[in-house]
């Protein structure tokens, strides 16, 4: 029987579940509950962040990364965190944390902007001919495309290390909410946490 995804996008707690009772428990008895129950999970996860498109890249090769940023204010230290999958089966996660003052100053910003250049250097490391990044800050997708300026030491930087990425393989973008239960967006943010937790 083809494993089906229940997308919630009105109910207790919105997100992805794997069975029909997990969900159920979010929408019984909830008012104007809306769920739906999907194929895969990148069509369900469209659903419940409702705003997205289905970017033209998209293809059965396709890696997918999902990245977020983190910041500890004590000690001034940024993280980032990327789930790398393809076909829904995780291929690998990453997390890494810093402390460069010029940096720290865009607080978790950096570290998004850090997770998203290392997943398209990982992408391309690894002989992927376009990834899909999932983010969850605009700042990813409007700085690479020019749609906003860059004016701080790490937007810029991060234009400029995109720029070189660019030209070697195809990259497109696509927002979902943060903490809305999107299940690779959550783990991305753990293993940003993580990170901080190690480096302190």
């Amino acid at each position: 029987m083809p494993k089906k995804y229940y997308a919630v996008k009105k109910g207790r707690k919105p997100g992805i579940y794997s069975t029909w009772p997990d969900a159920q428990k979010q929408v019984s008895g909830y008012p104007s509950a809306q769920f739906k129950s999907f194929q895969t999970e990148r069509e369900a996860q469209e659903y419940v962040n409702g705003d997205l498109k289905t970017p033209s890249l998209v293809t059965p090769d396709s890696l997918i990364a999902y990245v977020d940023g983190s910041f500890d204010k004590r000690t001034q230290t940024y993280s980032y965190g990327v789930v790398l999958l393809k076909n829904n089966k995780v291929l690998a996660e990453l997390n890494n944390s810093a402390r460069d003052p010029e940096y720290a100053e865009s607080f978790q910003i950096a570290g998004e902007c850090f997770g998203a250049l290392n997943a398209i250097k990982w992408a391309i490391d690894n002989s992927y001919k376009d990834i899909i990044i999932y983010y969850d800050y605009l700042g990813i997708e409007m700085w690479a495309t020019g749609q906003w300026k860059a004016n701080k030491t790490v937007s810029k930087d991060y234009v400029k290390f995109f720029k070189a990425f660019k030209n070697k393989i195809n990259i497109s973008f696509v927002k979902v909410k943060a903490h809305t239960g999107v299940i690779y967006n959550e783990r991305a943010d753990e293993l940003a946490k993580q990170a901080l937790t190690t480096s302190s």
